[in-house]
């Protein structure tokens, strides 16, 4: 955005060169110089105080500049605006920015659009009624002020990551829907078709990819992924084992990956394992003991704890109530890039509020919906000059996998089991896993941003402080972590941060 100010700097330097000329004659010391300075003291007076009105001047212009910015980026982020409705819309924004109570008054405003270099032109001028200068003479002062924007050439990339666990249930989960609905609804009003696309990664204590990729080839359908048979004996793949079962198919949710891959835009290969995805599979969980999944009977006799809840063949032909293997699979599938409003806002819309807190995992999964890369494909190369990706994350609670003082250390969660270490740590402290979660997410945050990726990070009505400082320093920048205590506020988050994607879009 280019600027260029006029401010009638004759008239000012002839004052001040007359300022300065009375006041080497007030310092002479010849006899008759005291009664003659006395004959020009008053005027004397008037110009030093004229320090005054030039400063309102000053301010005006700085009032001003700041309205006719505001006014020129709404005119450029409306790509086919016809020269009547551009003057409209800049009037009512200089109108908003710089209302009637302001120093001076606004005149000969011009709008002017460059369709050939795609640019928006805004200029005015501001007159101010002088208080001291007028004594002498000099009514207004008259600053002037222009404003030029370059529209926007660069791709926008953006994905939303939210927290849908059972903590944002009731009016949180209505006001974070409100929220990405305001976020949308700015950002494509006005957009080129083609230059815009947003996705969605609802998370909790997993993410879901879809059904529609079943056994796809980065979805380990071969179980290679030493994953797959970590709760089964013997060793099992988890496809075969779903097939096996009467009642209940995948759900589309995955795991984690083992770390560093849990949260990286590593390509999956299957001449490296690790790096495949492996659908998620919560196993059925012992009759013995404190167990929160136990949905079949493990029938093992003697056998010892660990061993009845690992035993594969009790899922053949098995019949089972309540979640089962989808337990903790709870938030709505990902919605990869799209410009299609409708898609994005539908989905926004189906945002459900259950489960546990998982942000790395989320985080990884927002890193590869903006990859160009599989699973998904849809994003432009990380560096492409002339595409901006972004992300926002928000939670509203800290990181959780509940550990249990039982033989699994855990609840079953994205990374399996806490005695497995697929977290980073082996604990059966909760406080100790979610320090490791809160780890892996600052981890998450580091590479995104290392991908050039602008990630924006929101608190919802968060009173850890822990958590609070996580979010800020997950943030490209401090500032552009927003706390958001009320639903105003969340409201108003969004809005900021649509209003500086559009700003990132106009050349300055």
């Amino acid at each position: 955005m280019g600027t260029v100010a006029r401010f009638d700097w004759d008239m000012w330097a002839m004052i001040v060169n007359l300022a300065n000329r009375m006041m080497m004659f007030a310092r002479a010391t010849r006899g008759n110089v005291a009664m003659i300075f006395a004959l020009v003291l008053t005027p004397l007076t008037v110009l030093s105080g004229g320090a005054v009105d030039l400063n309102q001047a000053l301010n005006a212009r700085t009032r001003l500049s700041q309205a006719l910015d505001a006014a020129a980026l709404a005119v450029g982020v409306q790509t086919s605006i016809s020269e009547t409705d551009a003057a409209t819309l800049a009037r009512d924004f200089l109108s908003a920015n710089y209302q009637n109570r302001e120093i001076g008054s606004v005149q000969n405003l011009v709008v002017s659009l460059d369709t050939v270099n795609d640019r928006v032109r805004v200029s005015a001028e501001s007159k101010i009624e002088t208080i001291v200068l007028g004594l002498i003479g000099i009514p207004y002062l008259t600053v002037a002020w222009e404003t030029e924007v370059q529209r926007a050439r660069s791709e926008l990339e953006l994905v939303m990551v939210l927290d849908n666990t059972g903590s944002m249930g009731g009016s949180k989960i209505s006001s974070l829907r409100s929220a990405g609905l305001l976020l949308t609804d700015i950002l494509f009003d006005g957009a080129d078709a083609g230059m815009l696309r947003i996705g969605l990664v609802p998370f909790s204590s997993t993410v879901n990819v879809g059904t529609r990729f079943e056994r796809a080839w980065w979805m380990d359908p071969d179980g290679l992924s030493p994953v797959h048979s970590e709760n089964f004996s013997p060793a099992a793949n988890r496809w075969d084992i779903y097939d096996t079962i009467r009642n209940r198919d995948w759900t589309g949710c995955v795991e984690a990956r083992p770390i560093p891959h849990d949260i990286e835009d590593t390509p999956p290969s299957a001449g490296d394992p690790e790096t495949l995805f492996v659908p998620y599979f919560a196993p059925d969980e012992s009759d013995r003991g404190s167990y929160s999944n136990d949905y079949l009977d493990d029938d093992m006799g003697g056998y010892d704890e660990r061993a009845r809840m690992r035993n594969t063949s009790k899922y053949t032909n098995a019949w089972i109530s309540g979640a089962g293997p989808g337990w903790g699979c709870t938030a709505r599938p990902i919605t990869p890039l799209t410009s299609h409003r409708g898609t994005i806002d539908d989905a926004i819309d189906d945002m459900i509020a259950s489960g546990t807190t998982n942000i790395p995992n989320g985080i990884g999964w927002g890193v590869r919906v903006l990859s160009p890369g599989e699973p998904f494909t849809g994003g432009a190369p990380f560096d492409q000059d002339d595409t901006i990706k972004a992300m926002v994350v928000l939670t509203d609670g800290e990181n959780v996998i509940n550990g249990r003082s039982n033989q699994n250390y855990s609840d079953y969660s994205g990374y399996g089991y806490a005695r497995d270490g697929r977290v980073g740590v082996v604990s059966s402290s909760s406080g100790t896993l979610s320090n490791a979660l809160d780890a892996r997410t600052l981890a998450a945050c580091e590479y995104a941003k290392s991908l050039g990726i602008r990630v924006y990070t929101i608190t919802f009505q968060v009173s850890s402080t822990s958590t609070r400082n996580m979010m800020r320093d997950c943030a490209s920048n401090p500032y552009l972590y927003f706390d958001s205590p009320s639903e105003s506020a969340l409201r108003s988050a969004f809005e900021m941060i649509a209003g500086d994607l559009t700003n990132l879009r106009l050349s300055r």
